[in-house]
């Protein structure tokens, strides 16, 4: 019974990190629509700052007790978070929604190797595999009439990689400090750098004065994009393991390429669908690998134990 139990969890909390995709894969076409009429840094900065706010007030007793050190942790990880948001933001505005989603997903296959680098840790043939299919899925997807990176495309790349950074800086400092301590503290960083930006690049006469649409746009990724997602994340990975979470997360980019072919009407050519399968397939290769490794060992553990 208690199997049971906790078979129903993971599938719960599956399904949970399954509409955390579909959110944020929405969220590309909402911000490219959003950014026709406000300035972007004004929108990230009132995003993430308002998303601050309510957690901050949820939290409070929580982000009162936490040593120096958590928000020390929580500034590093808020670092790298705000520059990937830079550098997506901008290339969004020179990109489809589809081609961002697609290439914000590659960090995924990028995180092994940042981690080498680190650790000295191999990240195996697999991981490389998937890295060069991801790379050939990448040059498919964006490259232009000059076989050439378009501009929007290479600046989201650079913000996977920084995205990428997020992820390991994250994953180096979850072990020893308080998460809800990291999340608010790197969520502020990012809205108040947003804020400072804003008001050096952009237009500070009527940053707040926007229609009921743009703020439905910003309500929608304050709630189900920013504190929905980091709630829902951070209860559903105490039920599934984190190669399940990875994975579903990683379906970001399908979503993002069927909302932009929906709402902002992109064309896919042939091409570019190849590619974008070639990236879901590194991403799929990257991330089952080990979980596959891992089973095939326990069969084996299990049938030399039999015998």
């Amino acid at each position: 019974m208690r199997k049971m139990a906790d078979h129903k969890k993971t599938i719960l909390a599956d399904l949970s990190l399954l509409f955390v995709a579909v959110f944020w894969g929405s969220n590309f076409v909402i911000m490219k629509h959003a950014f026709e009429v406000i300035e972007p840094f004004t929108y990230l900065g009132i995003r993430f700052c308002l998303a601050a706010l309510l957690l901050a007030i949820v939290f409070r007793q929580r982000l009162v007790k936490a040593p120096l050190g958590d928000y020390l942790a929580g500034v590093q990880i808020g670092v790298f978070l705000f520059s990937g948001y830079v550098f997506q933001t901008v290339g969004l505005l020179h990109t489809t929604p589809g081609n961002s989603g697609f290439i914000t997903g590659t960090a995924v296959v990028i995180v092994p190797f940042m981690y080498y680098l680190i650790t000295k840790k191999s990240p195996g043939l697999w991981a490389a595999i998937g890295a060069a299919m991801a790379a050939i899925g990448l040059f498919l997807l964006s490259a232009n009439e000059s076989m050439g990176l378009g501009f929007g495309d290479l600046l989201t790349l650079i913000g996977a990689f920084l995205f990428a950074g997020h992820l390991i800086a994250i994953a180096i400092h979850v072990r020893n400090r308080d998460p809800i301590v990291l999340a608010v503290t790197q969520i502020a960083l990012t809205g108040v750098a947003s804020f400072v930006v804003a008001v050096i690049f952009e237009p500070t006469s009527g940053m707040f004065s926007h229609s009921p649409a743009i703020w439905s746009a910003i309500l929608y990724a304050v709630i189900f994009c920013t504190i929905g997602a980091f709630v829902t994340q951070t209860i559903a990975q105490r039920y599934t393991p984190p190669t399940h979470a990875v994975l579903i997360l990683s379906t970001e980019a399908i979503f993002a390429g069927l909302f932009s072919y929906l709402f902002w009407y992109e064309v896919f050519t042939v091409q570019k669908l190849f590619g974008a399968a070639l990236i879901l397939a590194g991403i799929l290769i990257t991330e089952l690998r080990p979980l596959i490794a891992a089973k095939l060992a326990a069969a084996k553990r299990k049938k030399s134990d039999h015998s």
